[in-house]
């Protein structure tokens, strides 16, 4: 790079050393290794630095190639997703990328600049070797929004589109092997394919951002009808198998639905693609197929909105009814408390309670469920307080209203006018919706039980997060799940967890309650193993009339009389 000196400078016009000199101040501001700066194309018209160790020539003879093409292909999405942010304002900040160097892709450099409007829309880039040197600003290598942060993403920005002729589009796209892929991947290596996918497929997308992953191998993205899903499949593969160290990459196969045709609100929107991502996630490839080719996605979205509708008018009508069954306390043979169970005017065409709660749940509507049954529940205790009666009731907690603080403070709301009954209302946190803040959770747990709650941690053994539960979440009873109990007496290893897993809450001094106990044989087994309470069909089928079981409370080995 040519110095201004005194001599130089007496020779340039005001105007020429003016540009000269704003050009030094934005090259000072990327302060790096080497610096370059673009035409708003990407073509080089000036670069300097150690280009001649890097690529093994002289930066001179960089000007007039497409800064693009000295950018590994992997890496190239990331790149063009930065620049087209950038001339909307945005600075790129600590982009992580390979160069094409003399002897091969070069280790990571971190590239940082700007868009200049005054050259005519020239950027200026500068790239440091050795990492990011921006640590306290953002960097243009984000990953790929979860599937929650998709939905609510995509269902706001999908709200403002439609006063244009856009037609939204989601497609959904499945990666055959991809867990198997990563398994040969070392962190870091993963880790820049998944940045890399994300840039990628944010090319295609409404407002560059509207990219979700579902899990490792199901990802959504929402696009204009001019995109061409092929070649984005075609660009995926191909990404894919580069950055395999085997080269067979994975299956990439896609199904897409039409957005514009659905007249419904962005938060209805954004509910139904949370669930049917969440639906062909879980969905067998041989139906996703079958789905590909027919109507099956548009079919199930238009579904999902009647269902969304149908349910928030249901919950605000509390048009559900509250049946209860009996928690046994083993030693006395009497109930110690009762659970609340929803039941659903839908059970009449075939459909499970369980069924409905999940919907909810894939949905985000189970918190607005949550509130609605425990002031149900409240308002039936109230009103059996009246009468001077008192019962002891567990309502279930989904994980993903006790995970919000919102849901919290409504409902702690919703006892306020009914501080009475805290110590008459125990919680069942059902793990069927993922905990992921412990730490908050445990706080408000610990919340509940000082004013007087008893909480209880529901299906214990069922998900592979039971034991970090029970570690990190400090409650007083646990119920040991349905499957290792009615497994009991058939196998010895079910048997052998059942015992260790009331040994192991003994331990920790929480009372544990069996569920699905429908023989005597299995009762006498746990109270072998000092179960301490429970449920099931031998003791009690849910009854909308809690009266029966309280009427003759002795256990007479087959049911309450």
């Amino acid at each position: 790079m040519a110095l201004i000196t005194k001599d130089s400078e007496d020779e340039l016009s005001p105007g020429l050393l003016r540009q000269d000199r704003d050009r030094f101040v934005a090259f000072a501001f990327s302060a790096s290794d080497m610096l370059f700066e673009l035409e708003g194309d990407g073509v080089i018209v000036f670069a300097s630095g150690i280009c001649e160790s890097l690529f093994g020539v002289d930066p001179g003879a960089l000007e007039g190639r497409n800064f693009l093409d000295l950018v590994c292909v992997d890496d190239r999405p990331l790149l063009r997703h930065a620049l087209a942010e950038a001339k909307t304002g945005s600075r790129i900040n600590g982009l992580s990328i390979r160069m094409e160097g003399k002897s091969g892709p070069t280790p990571s450099l971190s590239l940082s600049g700007y868009q200049l409007s005054d050259f005519e829309g020239h950027f200026f880039l500068g790239a440091h070797l050795g990492g990011p040197v921006a640590t306290d600003l953002p960097t243009q290598n984000e990953p790929i929004m979860d599937a929650d942060a998709f939905a609510a993403r995509s269902g706001e920005v999908l709200a403002n589109v439609g006063e244009d002729d856009t037609e939204c589009k989601m497609t959904m796209i499945r990666l055959g092997q991809m867990h198997e892929l990563l398994q040969r991947l070392d962190p870091d290596s993963a880790h820049r394919m998944h940045v890399a996918m994300g840039a990628l497929l944010r090319e295609t997308s409404v407002g560059g951002e509207l990219v979700g992953e579902i899990d490792p191998e199901n990802l959504s993205v929402v696009h204009d009808d001019k995109t061409d899903i092929d070649l984005l499949n075609d660009r995926l593969r191909s990404m894919i198998r580069q950055a395999d160290p085997e080269g067979r990459g994975v299956e990439v196969e896609s199904t897409t639905v039409n957005l514009a045709s659905n007249s419904s609100d962005g938060d209805t929107q954004a509910r139904a693609l949370g669930y049917i991502c969440t639906e062909f996630a879980d969905s067998e490839p041989e139906a996703f197929a079958t789905a590909a080719r027919t109507d099956g996605l548009d079919t199930m979205m238009d579904d999902a909105i009647d269902r969304i509708g149908a349910f928030q008018a249901m919950v605000a009508r509390g048009d559900f009814s509250v049946a209860f069954q009996p928690i046994v306390d083993l030693k006395a043979k009497t109930p110690h408390h009762y659970e609340a169970l929803a039941r659903f005017d839908d059970q009449a065409n075939g459909k499970s309670p369980y069924e409905t709660i999940r919907f909810a749940e894939k949905t985000g509507l189970i918190q607005e469920f949550d509130l609605a049954m425990c002031a149900k529940v409240i308002a039936w205790m109230d009103n059996a307080a009246r009468q001077g009666k008192r019962y002891k009731v567990a309502v279930n907690l989904s994980g993903a209203s006790i995970n919000s603080q919102s849901f919290v403070d409504a409902l702690n709301r919703l006892f306020a006018k009914h501080e009475s009954l805290r110590s008459w209302v125990m919680f069942e946190i059902t793990e069927s919706s993922k905990i992921e803040d412990l730490q908050r959770v445990n706080k408000t747990i610990q919340n509940f039980r000082q004013v007087g709650h008893k909480v209880c941690l529901d299906d214990f053994g069922a998900g592979a997060a039971a034991f970090q539960y029970i570690r990190d979440l400090e409650v007083d009873l646990v119920k040991i799940d349905g499957a290792y109990v009615k497994g009991a007496l058939r196998t010895a290893k079910s048997r052998a967890f059942l015992k260790a897993m009331a040994s192991l809450c003994k331990d920790l001094r929480i009372n544990t309650v069996a569920e699905m106990v429908e023989d005597e044989a299995l009762l006498s087994y746990l109270q072998e193993c000092r179960v301490s309470y429970g449920q099931g069909y031998l003791f009690g089928r849910p009854s909308f009339d809690i009266d029966v079981f309280e009427a003759s409370p002795s256990f007479t080995g087959n049911n309450f009389r």
